[in-house]
């Protein structure tokens, strides 16, 4: 019979074999590329870093102000407040801080410092320390690019990138803790007591702005310090400030709505997230990053247990979709019940009396928030690093 199956042909087998090769390093390109220049700092970095410092300098000057003009008028409670809202979040973030530098010394990714500089830099200022010495770092290794030493480019931008993990981490406490908390005492004091002053006005929008700045640059730092992730490209971080900036603000308006009416309840109601959310960390995302000891994970499970108050920071690796529906869901049950609570009791007269007032009062947070989950789902559909690559990669392949 002459139905045998003709014989393969042995170019189209070295095809197949040529086209698998191919297959297989496009894949390897595509785990492994990124967006950005390796070891490479820009005037830019430096000049960013700058304007770091100089923003939390501001931000510091006009809390004191503030206070100090509270006390002037014979507003104690507002005064206290108000220090308060500055102190502790001060003290819960320098203790993170120094778990930090225990961590760092212990496993010699830094040297011992003295006591005296463990107590200015790493306990007393350690935003203005790790600033100066990401500021620092990354003029070094301009420097060294410049001059064309690339050991000492790649040494220092390894530094200099472990630097700003840390920087922007600490950043999130600073924004999550201190400035969203001050943003809500300043409104809820608006809200209750009458006009906005000046000194008020520039500390809350000094405070959009960082509270923008510290989430984006948390996830582009958190980016830069993996190798084996893909960096984000400058579109999805304009997305992704607008959704965090987006969802934040709309916590803290609709927390600081109803605290105008029931402050003592919203203070109870914002306790008892923060311990569901201690809970959910400890037994969940288990933080282990500044050491694994029982005690340390319970820190920092309360600790990020307050910073998830206002919003999501995924603290391990894996799928996010499931978290991410899961702590939205309960927030956006909580600010229709904040929009509800303050339309049914808001006291100011002027703002009872106005129901344009009442109304925008009671439905911009949840409008900002809905704004928020929409970028989310815009950024991880279009704009988050693996989609961007992939459709590079497809392009490439097009071609």
């Amino acid at each position: 019979m002459n139905s045998a199956v003709p014989l393969e042909n042995p170019d189209q087998s070295l095809t197949d074999g040529s086209k698998l090769t191919t297959m297989v390093n496009q894949q390897l390109t595509f785990l492994t590329r990124t967006d950005e220049p390796g070891y490479n700092v820009e005037r830019s970095d430096i000049l960013l870093t700058a304007v770091s410092i100089l923003m939390r300098l501001a931000s510091l000057a006009l809390t004191v102000m503030l206070s100090y003009q509270y006390y002037k008028t014979e507003r104690l409670n507002y005064f206290a407040l108000t220090l308060a809202a500055l102190i502790v979040p001060a003290i819960i973030t320098a203790l993170l801080n120094l778990l930090m530098y225990l961590e760092d010394t212990r496993l010699k990714r830094c040297a011992t410092q003295p006591c005296h500089s463990i107590l200015l830099c790493v306990v007393l200022m350690p935003f203005l320390c790790r600033y100066l010495r990401s500021f620092r770092l990354s003029h070094a290794c301009y420097q060294a690019k410049a001059q064309g030493d690339q050991l000492e480019q790649k040494r220092l931008y390894e530094q200099l990138v472990q630097e700003d993990n840390d920087v922007a981490l600490l950043r999130i406490f600073e924004c999550l803790l201190e400035v969203t908390t001050q943003k809500i005492l300043q409104l809820t004091i608006v809200l209750s007591t009458g006009p906005i002053t000046l000194l008020q006005m520039l500390s809350i929008i000094s405070a959009m702005g960082s509270i923008a700045w510290c989430m984006a640059s948390h996830y582009r730092c958190v980016r830069f310090a993996r190798p084996d992730k893909r960096h984000i490209p400058w579109s999805g971080t304009i997305v992704q400030i607008a959704w965090q900036f987006s969802v934040t603000v709309a916590r803290v308006l609709a927390i600081a709505t109803v605290a105008s009416v029931f402050p003592l309840y919203t203070g109870l109601a914002c306790g008892c997230h923060a311990l569901l959310m201690a809970l959910w960390i400890f037994f969940y995302e288990r933080p282990c990053f500044c050491g694994d000891s029982t005690g340390q994970r319970l820190f920092l499970s309360s600790a990020f247990g307050l910073v998830y108050i206002f919003n999501y920071i995924p603290l391990h690796e894996g799928p996010t979709r499931l978290r991410y529906s899961l702590f939205y869901s309960l927030c956006f049950a909580e600010t229709i019940a904040c929009a509800v609570l303050y339309a049914l009791f808001v006291r100011h007269p002027t703002i009872r009396q106005s129901a344009f007032c009442t109304a925008v009062l009671c439905g911009f947070p949840t409008a900002t928030f809905m704004i928020g989950i929409s970028l989310m789902l815009f950024f991880y559909t279009y704009c988050h690093p693996n989609i961007t690559s992939r459709q590079q990669d497809t392009d490439v392949v097009a071609e």
